[in-house]
């Protein structure tokens, strides 16, 4: 049965990267088939990717791999890491990308990598992991092997925590996750936390008027349930995040009326 490999970096497409991974998984398991999440996440921000991932995931078939790369420790001491969950198994650094998915899906075993042992040490540049160790222990994983014939059992791994709201009677404040490639402004406000059909928005800058809306078609500034039940807020053909003034990671606030 063919095993699907989901690929997510900051690499871009500019580079060789991408396909140099791509080529290492079809020279080891040819029979694998690789998927592009996306390899548009900002550059060495774990965050965003983890949201990126965390938005992705129940969408993945049970059973594929995930393959993530957004590594800004790489050649560090961070560890090599294997996730194994009930639905997906998950290959990457050990520094919170996967956490935000992991603690959705629930129970997990985590491994780290035996580079020495799975032969990957002689040829490991300590610069590209993800071509070096990442892409060929998914490309093992696909083929058949089990994470414990790749690395030893670690007792836990790293967290990253992304949905930290602060709300009151009258107001929530959170944080934006992302800036879609249309400008919306995706929070981690879930969709529940909104109490009225007008709001005050306030960034760091700007203070604006929001509406609750069904759909992006509207005027003025909107508040739309976002496609995995986060309040997203939009401006119909315009660029919500440069009116507002914010960028991923920014705080924003939302007052009730």
């Amino acid at each position: 049965m063919m095993t699907s490999i989901y690929l997510i970096t900051d690499f871009g497409t500019r580079d060789y990267y991408v396909g140099a991974m791509k080529g290492v998984i079809g020279t080891l398991c040819p029979k694998a088939r690789t998927v592009d999440i996306s390899h548009g996440v900002r550059k060495f921000n774990v965050r965003h990717g983890a949201f990126i991932l965390w938005q992705a995931h129940r969408w993945i078939e049970r059973g594929a791999v995930v393959l993530g790369v957004v590594d800004p420790g790489v050649g560090t001491a961070r560890d090599p890491l294997i996730v194994r969950t009930r639905s997906l198994t998950l290959v990457g650094p050990d520094n919170g990308l996967f956490w935000p998915v992991v603690q959705e899906i629930g129970e997990f075993e985590a491994y780290k990598i035996d580079v020495r042992g799975t032969g990957l040490a002689r040829g490991r540049t300590g610069t590209f992991d993800g071509r070096d160790v990442f892409a060929p222990i998914a490309a093992m994983l696909a083929c058949g092997k089990s994470p414990d014939d790749l690395g030893f059992r670690k007792r836990s791994m790293e967290v990253l925590d992304l949905w930290r709201v602060e709300k009151g009677d009258y107001y929530v404040r959170g944080e934006v996750l992302n800036v879609d490639g249309f400008g919306n402004v995706v929070t981690n406000v879930a969709w529940s936390e909104v109490r009225s059909d007008e709001a005050e928005v306030f960034t760091s800058s700007t203070r604006a008027r929001a509406r609750r809306a069904s759909h992006y078609g509207g005027r003025g500034l909107l508040m739309i349930r976002g496609s995995t039940d986060l309040l997203e807020l939009s401006l119909s053909r315009r660029n919500a995040a440069e009116v507002l003034e914010v960028d991923i990671g920014d705080r924003i606030e939302l007052r009730w009326r």
